[in-house]
């Protein structure tokens, strides 16, 4: 049972006309919305259809939801939720499971992934306002026959007749991020404990990258159940990892990087354990993904490329040839050369250097700071890499995206 909310007011005919006379303004005019939409309802059913209102208009940039002006949107909600890519993706991996518990559903992302890849799901949360929008999200997405939404616990939901469970908590604290799974909500040993509760462990819990998944306490929380990390960047951000346990993991330990772009999702496995040989910069300058560093799988890509890394503890990889794919952007190298401010502005100005994109990693100066102390000017391009190598402070000059072509699409 669904507790009332305000925001099941905004799926009928009075709440679609409030959100149509809001679709105008945007976040730059919050107080105009705000008034315009208490002159039309009561102040929480107004509070409803700015959140989501506002919720669509960003995830119309940002492309984050295949239907955005047909979801519904609390504050929260619309962050934590995954995109609908990552989603299906990760709804693949239950393939065949016919019964399914969504632990923490939020709006419903990840439970009306389930049902369109055939699960009967029964998805719960504690909060009656993102259950509301899920229900009403699961309606828009024509799953919503598939999924029993219920007001309750997920460290108490029932999980008999499950074949798998998923989890999705909260990993904030007030509006910062938080990587420590005990404060995540509910806490992520109590999730990861709920295993031992389904058929052969089967769970996959949702968390930060950069959870320390090597964590005894974790292993501890499972009672000797396998588990796997995947780590998932979406348009070259790696925001989210899931934990694979049971008989979901390949093996106790193993590493995955997904990277999900316009081509689909792209999966790495490897072996995280394999040597990485130090060399120095060649033809090529690779940057891999950041799922791929996370999951600690720069010894698979340099393999795969023949590369070798510029400093172990930098994730720069170089090249004497290079390969387009999903898992390293690659840069033509021009030059490379010892750091030092004025170095670096005259060689910038004797080739009109003015476009420059700058990268750094292991490096004391940011971006910003470095391209107003080099101040460039001229009409040719450049993507500048300062980095720290054997100690000594680098620069690696290379084409711009445009003209180095074997770079990832």
């Amino acid at each position: 049972m669904i507790s009332r909310s305000p925001y099941a007011s905004l799926a009928t005919e009075e709440g679609k006309a409030l959100l149509a006379a809001l679709a105008g303004f945007d976040e730059e005019h919050v107080a105009a919305a705000a008034q315009r939409a208490r002159s039309l309802a009561p102040p929480d059913v107004a509070a409803a259809a700015l959140a989501t209102s506002f919720a669509r208009r960003r995830a119309r940039v940002s492309k984050k939801f295949d239907r955005p002006d047909e979801m519904f949107f609390t504050h929260a909600g619309y962050e934590q939720a995954s995109s609908s890519a990552v989603a299906l993706h990760r709804s693949s991996r239950f393939s065949g499971l016919t019964d399914v518990c969504d632990l923490c559903c939020g709006i419903g992302a990840d439970a009306i992934a389930l049902a369109v890849a055939g699960a009967r799901v029964v998805a719960v949360d504690l909060d009656p306002d993102a259950l509301a929008c899920a229900a009403d999200n699961a309606r828009a997405f024509g799953v919503g026959d598939r999924i029993r939404f219920e007001l309750a616990d997920a460290k108490a939901a029932p999980l008999g007749g499950v074949a798998a469970a998923f989890a999705d908590p909260s990993r904030r604290q007030g509006h910062v991020r938080t990587r420590d799974g005990d404060a995540y909500q509910p806490a992520l040993r109590s999730l990861l404990n709920r295993a031992r509760e389904i058929p052969d462990g089967r769970l996959c819990v949702k968390v930060a990258p950069g959870l320390d998944v090597t964590a005894p306490e974790l292993r501890a929380a499972l009672g000797g159940a396998w588990m796997e990390a995947e780590f998932v960047s979406e348009r070259g951000v790696c925001k989210e990892a899931a934990l694979w346990c049971g008989a979901f993991a390949r093996s106790d330990g193993a590493r995955r990087a997904t990277v999900i772009d316009r081509d689909g999702a792209h999966v790495l496995d490897g072996d995280r354990d394999i040597e990485v040989q130090a060399g120095p910069v060649s033809a090529y300058l690779g940057e891999p993904d950041s799922a791929v560093i996370r999951a600690g799988l720069i010894g698979v890509v340099c393999r795969a490329h023949n590369a070798t890394t510029l400093d172990p503890r930098v994730a720069y990889i170089s090249s004497a040839a290079a390969a387009p794919g999903p898992f390293v952007r690659w840069h033509r190298v021009r030059d490379a050369m010892p750091f030092g401010v004025k170095r670096l502005r005259s060689y910038l100005r004797a080739r009109s250097i003015g476009e420059l994109i700058v990268k750094t990693r292991a490096f004391p100066i940011r971006p910003d700071e470095l391209r107003t102390l080099v101040h460039p000017r001229g009409d040719e391009s450049a993507v500048v890499f300062c980095t720290t190598i054997g100690e000594k402070k680098t620069v690696i000059v290379c084409d711009p995206p445009e003209r180095g072509r074997a770079g990832r699409p």
